[in-house]
């Protein structure tokens, strides 16, 4: 007798527990997904990004997935953050790799980070971001780093750019020539800064000059190719 209650009672527990599960499911389904800081993709890409495992469409299920570190994010992504505002929505709060500046190859703009990751690529200059001209850049792959023919030519627009952000320094562009000799172009300014594999020291010094050359409102060049320490610096005006 005692066998048969048994035998009746698993299937009972079974099914409450069956039922439960399914209850908690469907009331913790995600329906609703909202995205913050984003600017490469729509939202509702994002959303289909951190989406794409079964465990990620439930708010209990995603919130132990994510816990656990099972959670990747884009790789134009820096951090994430999952917040739950409801039984149903999950709310993702992002903080994208910053583009540090771009290159000019062939007919395409390639951007990339402080790392040298190529971020987005466009036929079209993005206004306010500068970017380098050389003809040395050999290939990109979205989310790769950046391949160049001269093995220290990514280091050098890294520093460079990275050097310019720093001491808040505006410019349009930067040429490489073919022996890796930078031209740096800021409005009619033009400063040539040599071939360095540390820009610093020349770059420190520009943001007083670079303003008194610009406040003139002439066109013409600053020569710092062969700039050490102590050395006179000497804006010259192009000739009309």
């Amino acid at each position: 007798m005692r066998g048969l209650k048994l035998r009746y009672k698993i299937p009972i527990i079974v099914a409450i527990v069956a039922v439960l599960l399914i209850s908690l499911w469907f009331l913790f389904k995600i329906r609703t997904v909202t995205v913050e800081g984003n600017t490469f993709f729509k939202e509702d890409e994002v959303a289909k990004t951190y989406q794409t495992s079964f465990f990620q469409k439930n708010v209990l299920t995603n919130l132990i997935y994510d816990a656990l570190g099972f959670t990747k994010d884009p790789p134009y992504v820096r951090e994430a953050e999952l917040s739950y505002p409801s039984f149903g929505e999950l709310h993702i709060k992002l903080v994208e790799k910053k583009i540090l500046a771009g290159v000019k190859f062939s007919r395409h703009y390639i951007y990339f980070d402080k790392d040298g990751m190529v971020l987005k690529t466009t036929e079209e200059e993005i206004k306010d971001i500068p970017y380098f001209e050389t003809d040395d850049v050999t290939d990109f792959t979205l989310y790769q780093t950046l391949s160049t023919g001269r093995e220290e030519l990514l280091s050098q627009m890294l520093n460079m750019s990275s050097r310019l952000t720093y001491y808040s320094i505006d410019w349009d562009k930067a040429v490489f020539d073919t022996e890796g000799h930078a031209e740096l172009h800021s409005g009619k300014v033009t400063v040539k800064l040599g071939r360095r594999s540390d820009y610093d020291e020349v770059i420190s010094i520009l943001p007083d000059i670079m303003k008194t050359a610009k406040r003139s409102g002439d066109k013409g060049t600053i020569d710092m190719t062969n700039y050490k320490a102590g050395s006179t610096i000497i804006f010259k005006k192009d000739s009309k």
